[in-house]
């Protein structure tokens, strides 16, 4: 019996041995894991700051440009780029200009027709947070019982007759206890 034991024992210390190395393989995945994160986030951050600089390098860049061709009076080339610059960005000019139109009218028609007038002048911000004001208040906690009839009978309980009392008798009580 001894030996049973003794194989027992260390098929139990197996046995925890595995749970114990998979504790220490978590946290150090966790550990790793972490480690990572805050890698990527530092790659992250450099990546934007990149980018920023770039942006700003590429708009130096461009003034130094247009500068340039003024000094050498190069007017002509000047003015077709701004045109095709200006016709690039007309479409988006225009649509945004609709989204603003459409966001404008749809706020408006929530207003009667009467006070709709004094609020065509406000600016669109201005103009949302009216609306959500007026518009989206919550209204007013009222009552929210049922309305039902009293349980609380009708006739004196001297006038009712000894069936009549039994079947409403908790009503009788219920106008006492008030």
């Amino acid at each position: 019996m001894t030996e049973e034991q003794e194989v027992q024992t260390s098929q139990e210390t197996e046995a925890r041995e595995p749970v114990e190395e998979t504790q220490v393989e978590t946290q150090v995945a966790a550990s790793d894991v972490t480690e990572l994160i805050t890698e990527s986030k530092k790659y992250r951050k450099r990546a934007q700051s990149a980018e920023k600089k770039l942006d700003q390098l590429q708009k130096r860049i461009d003034a130094d440009r247009q500068k340039e061709m003024e000094e050498r009076e190069e007017w002509k080339a000047l003015a077709e780029e701004r045109a095709t610059k200006l016709s690039e960005m007309e479409p988006i000019v225009e649509r945004a200009t609709a989204l603003e139109a459409a966001m404008r009218d749809e706020l408006l028609a929530d207003f009667p027709e009467e006070e709709r007038e004094d609020y065509e002048d406000l600016p669109t911000p201005v103009l949302r947070k009216v609306h959500g004001k007026i518009i989206n208040q919550k209204p007013a906690k009222t009552d929210s019982s049922l309305a039902g009839f009293s349980s609380v009978p009708s006739k004196k309980m001297s006038e009712m007759t000894k069936e009549e009392r039994r079947e409403n008798w908790s009503g009788i009580i219920a106008g006492y206890m008030k």
